[in-house]
């Protein structure tokens, strides 16, 4: 790989993890279309899944680690673990496609 190269990538990767720790503080704070949806609808905001049977409560309710939403380093944390996880994933599987040709 080029020195060239290698500053780029380690360009990307700052710039994703600058995008990481700022984007609790920048991203809308009713950004679901689906709850827009419902409200629309006229689902009662205390509506529970159990209600209708069958359907598992999600891992991470309304898509946060804590209940606390001010609580943004858990936020930072796994956006900056999903990039790197992703970068990584993405850099194996170019390593096996480049090693097969």
């Amino acid at each position: 790989m080029d020195k060239k190269d290698t500053y780029l990538i380690v360009a990307a990767v700052v710039i994703c993890i600058i995008i990481c720790a700022l984007s609790p503080y920048i991203a809308s704070g009713d950004p679901d279309g689906l709850e827009k949806s419902a409200e629309d609808a006229g689902v009662p905001e205390d509506f529970s899944v159990e209600e209708i049977g069958g359907i598992p409560e999600a891992i991470f309710p309304d898509y946060a680690f804590a209940n606390d939403p001010e609580n943004q380093v858990l936020q930072i944390v796994a956006l900056v673990l999903g990039v790197i996880v992703t970068l990584g994933v993405g850099y194996a599987v170019a390593a096996i496609v480049r090693s097969r040709n």
